[in-house]
């Protein structure tokens, strides 16, 4: 169960220092070129997700078995809510790119692809992140998803 529960915060962890480098660099090019403001770009809003799912993560991990059980559930509903909000903004970007022929990603710059996009490559991260918190979930309440 502990090595679970490592994976999760440890999937969290990488898309916390993934998610703050991207706004970062959004940051500094909007300082010296004056690009899109980092702050009005999903990638921040994600990055917060991230970080409060990680430290939740954190929180869970040092809980006791009980404990672990009820805010098990309420992670994985958040993550569920941080991978609908990458994947939409993904398809909001996929649908720029392919259908209206623009090929600027939501940090305001350029890319060939949008599967080259820290927003692909978030949402994906947000996407295993899920994916460990639903096994956790299981194995913490095996009864759950039975009738």
């Amino acid at each position: 169960m502990k090595k679970l529960l490592i994976l999760q915060s440890g999937l969290l962890l990488v898309g916390t220092v993934f998610s703050w480098y991207t706004v970062t660099n959004d940051y500094l090019r909007f300082l010296t070129i004056h690009g899109t403001n980092p702050l009005l770009t999903p990638c921040f809003y994600g990055a917060i997700g991230f970080f409060v799912a990680f430290l939740f993560s954190l929180h869970i991990y040092l809980s006791s078995e009980e404990k672990r059980k009820k805010h098990q559930k309420y992670l994985m509903f958040f993550l569920i809510g941080g991978t609908i909000f990458g994947w939409s903004n993904f398809a909001l970007e996929f649908c720029k790119f392919y259908f209206l022929h623009n090929p600027t990603s939501c940090s305001g710059t350029s890319t060939s692809s949008p599967f080259l996009t820290a927003c692909f490559y978030g949402s994906v991260i947000y996407l295993l992140s899920l994916t460990a918190s639903i096994i956790t979930y299981r194995k913490t309440n095996p009864h759950s998803f039975k009738k």
